[in-house]
């Protein structure tokens, strides 16, 4: 009876659609009361709108780290130029030191050879003199054996270095009484203190500051160079700023060619360029 009812419908018939509808599940076809459904379809899933959606896990603290690094890399440079320009600016102080030091040692030099010289021509017994000074040798008694100064035997010959006067500090450091550099000035402490009575803290003492001076005889013809025969010779000052903790010292040599000038003397040094005046005044 079925078959016969299934093929007495023919095909797009309104019998067939309806009996279509009759054989179908009803979960998949919801039942319509006029145009509305009687079940709806679930509703798609959405997010809040006050989530977004995130980047892949780890790229802000990539870029954290590397913001970190740049930053880092920037201070240790900056760091770096600091400190070299300290260091330029330290060291040129401390040339400045050592020049100041070694003037003052050479006006020294001078003022001491004058006296030792007690109005003769020669330098020769300034040289003995300071060779008995330094080690009681007279004319043979120059510095040897120090490492950078050229007395000695090289190609045979000698050149006698005299020390006229050995290291000496440079400071200007209070002595226990309070007096510092003014030796009129005998109130304890007047010069350490500023126009207000207080303490100057950053009062330069200077306390590494040293000069040394030479006496060498010019190359003035002779083979000898402990006996002066044309009234000069050279004044060699060494200035001298020690770092700390053994570090290097700054150093600055000067020199000058200086004459007794209590006669005509001979003729000018090779070494001297300003020409032979033969009146004292090379």
């Amino acid at each position: 009876m079925r078959l016969k009812t299934l093929e007495a419908l023919k095909p797009g018939s309104p019998q067939q659609r309806a009996w279509g509808l009759l054989i179908q599940p009803a979960a998949l076809v919801p039942p319509f009361i006029g145009k509305e459904p009687l079940v709806s379809r679930p509703p798609s899933v959405r997010r809040p709108s006050g989530i977004r959606r995130h980047a892949p896990r780890g790229m802000a603290m990539l870029m954290a780290i590397g913001i970190i690094a740049f930053i880092a890399a920037a201070v240790v440079v900056s760091l770096r130029k600091v400190a070299a320009e300290s260091a330029l600016q330290a060291q040129e102080r401390r040339k400045r030191e050592a020049h100041f030091a070694a003037e003052a040692g050479l006006a020294e030099a001078r003022e001491l050879s004058r006296m030792l010289l007690g109005g003769q021509r020669s330098f020769t017994e300034v040289m003995k003199s300071l060779g008995n000074q330094y080690n009681g040798q007279g004319a043979a008694g120059y510095v040897q054996g120090e490492p950078g100064l050229p007395s000695g035997l090289p190609n045979g010959n000698v050149f006698p270095w005299y020390e006229a006067i050995p290291w000496t500090p440079y400071t200007l450091a209070a002595a226990s009484s309070g007096t510092a550099v003014d030796s009129d000035i005998t109130t304890a402490f007047l010069e350490m203190n500023g126009a207000d009575g207080r303490r100057i803290l950053d009062f330069p003492a200077q306390e590494r500051v040293l000069y040394r001076v030479f006496l060498v005889d010019d190359n003035d013809g002779d083979d000898r160079r402990d006996q002066d025969d044309n009234s000069r010779v050279w004044l060699v000052s060494v200035g001298e700023v020690r770092g700390r903790d053994g570090t290097q010292p700054q150093r600055v040599i000067i020199r000058a060619l200086i004459t007794s000038g209590a006669a005509a003397g001979g003729s000018c040094s090779p070494e001297d360029t300003n020409g032979a005046a033969n009146n004292g005044e090379c």
